[in-house]
């Protein structure tokens, strides 16, 4: 199982990861030629843009996953009823968030907000239904090289053309909607191609009305679990800009933030592989070998975020230095330090959040991630107008930690679980490790180097440990 998540994570990982590396060595590129102001107004309506983004499938790909695996001969029926209703609720989702773009734009975009607000409606109307299809098609039935050369194909003209939107064209702000606009599309030819072509997955545009009632009565409990990830990934922005944050101080948290989505974006290779290895095991109901063999995989991955954070947070001054070549953003890098931190218990979450969903437990998915995210903006708007914009830096790690460890408290998962994953333990280390490499990020060279060398080899050790742990009873309850 290790094995083939590694493989396919490669395969992911590969294709992800040159175009997504070129975006980040493209940085001392285009920051020259943007400003505060440039981040805070992309920051603000990708915010409205990604974090309405839940509603745009109404949860029905947890439908899709299911029909997958319980109805390995008939599932492309399912799928096709489902993509003629999206179809048709992508069409009437599009115009509603280009209209609520258009009315949100900061008062320093008014001049574009139309452009905008089209920029990012016609994609969603036209493209999202075969890109979910095709993406979902790819990871379940374990065909990574499809969505990898898909990934590369469109990260690769994302890079290209923001280098020639922003530096060459100088358009500021506008030069990351144009490249998302013209990625969107190139993106839809490909899976188009997958999902119509190859595997004729055709919408039935005259679904049956009492199927997709049935869908969403199991899909539209996953909306608060989706809305969690608007909540903590995006809506700060909005907070701020409710309380009137200046522009500029938004764009400083938004270079932050920036950092915890390429970590995500760049983690994303492992998340995609291992998912369908989640669901084929979590659906050997009582099985304890199947059980340690995802804790095994848990705990890997959690050694390898853990680790991966924590040295990148350690050098994020010298990081910042080299790619960020505007000393006023500069000043942002203890913040993406405490953001990317949060983002390592991901793998904890994925297993706790995997169980319930694949035991048909998604009504109770809302009590993990809609909390973690309700929570976040709570705390937003009563610490920033006392402690300023970093407050949300903050309140972003707790959210995110809540959310990676509370599902394990929960008495559905604790009837359904045969191990122990020690969240407890694992949170400890975490908010350990974060206050270690804050304090150290401000060292000199040397004693990085050090610690980064100590830390390397803790993370062999305990991959060494968790590779060979079915040798050690102790591990296996």
């Amino acid at each position: 199982m290790l094995r083939k998540l590694l493989s396919h994570a490669a395969i992911y990982g590969l294709a992800a990861q040159v175009p997504r590396l070129a975006g980040v060595l493209a940085l001392p590129v285009v920051t020259p030629y943007l400003t505060p102001d440039d981040y805070g107004v992309a920051g603000v309506v990708m915010a409205v843009a990604s974090g309405l983004g839940f509603l745009q499938y109404l949860g029905l790909g947890v439908v899709m996953v299911n029909s997958f695996v319980k109805y390995p001969l008939r599932y492309t029926w399912i799928w096709r009823q489902i993509n003629g209703f999206t179809t048709l609720w992508t069409l009437v989702f599009g115009l509603l968030l280009g209209i609520i773009l258009y009315f949100v734009v900061p008062s320093g975009a008014h001049e574009n907000r139309l452009q905008i607000a089209l920029l990012f409606a016609v994609p969603v109307m036209l493209f999202t239904s075969a890109d979910i299809h095709a993406n979902l098609f790819c990871q379940l039935s374990m065909r990574p090289l499809p969505i990898a050369i898909k990934t590369f194909i469109v990260g690769c003209l994302g890079v290209v053309l923001n280098v020639f939107f922003i530096r060459y064209m100088r358009l500021g702000y506008m030069g990351w909607f144009y490249a998302n606009f013209v990625g969107a599309a190139a993106g839809f030819l490909i899976s188009a191609y997958i999902v119509y072509v190859r595997q004729k997955l055709w919408p039935i545009l005259n679904f049956k009305w009492y199927r997709i009632k049935g869908a969403l009565r199991v899909a539209l409990p996953v909306l608060p679990h989706s809305m969690s990830f608007f909540l903590l990934d995006t809506s700060d922005r909005l907070v701020m800009t409710a309380l009137r944050v200046p522009i500029p101080s938004i764009g400083l948290y938004n270079v932050a933030s920036n950092f915890g989505s390429y970590f995500q974006a760049a983690s994303g290779a492992l998340v995609q592989a291992a998912t369908p290895l989640y669901v084929e095991n979590y659906g050997r109901t009582g099985d304890l070998k199947a059980a340690l063999e995802v804790r095994r995989v848990t705990f890997f991955l959690q050694i390898l975020f853990l680790g991966v954070t924590s040295l990148v947070s350690l050098w994020m001054k010298e990081i910042f230095e080299i790619l960020i070549r505007n000393e006023e953003l500069q000043q942002a890098y203890p913040l993406a330090i405490i953001i990317l931190m949060g983002y390592n218990a991901r793998p904890m979450y994925l297993a706790a959040i995997n169980l319930l969903a694949v035991q048909e437990h998604t009504s109770k998915l809302w009590k993990v991630s809609f909390v973690a995210g309700a929570g976040n903006v709570v705390l937003n708007f009563l610490l920033i107008p006392v402690y300023g914009f970093q407050a949300a830096a903050f309140t972003t790690f707790a959210a995110l930690m809540y959310m990676g460890y509370s599902g394990y408290f929960l008495k559905e998962y604790k009837q359904l679980t045969l191990v122990k994953y020690y969240p407890v333990l694992w949170l400890c280390i975490t908010v350990v490790m974060l206050g270690v490499v804050f304090e150290l990020s401000v060292f000199g060279q040397l004693y990085k180097a050090f610690f980064s060398v100590v830390l390397a080899l803790a993370m062999l050790v305990g991959t060494f440990v968790i590779k060979h742990q079915h040798q050690h009873s102790a591990f296996k309850l």
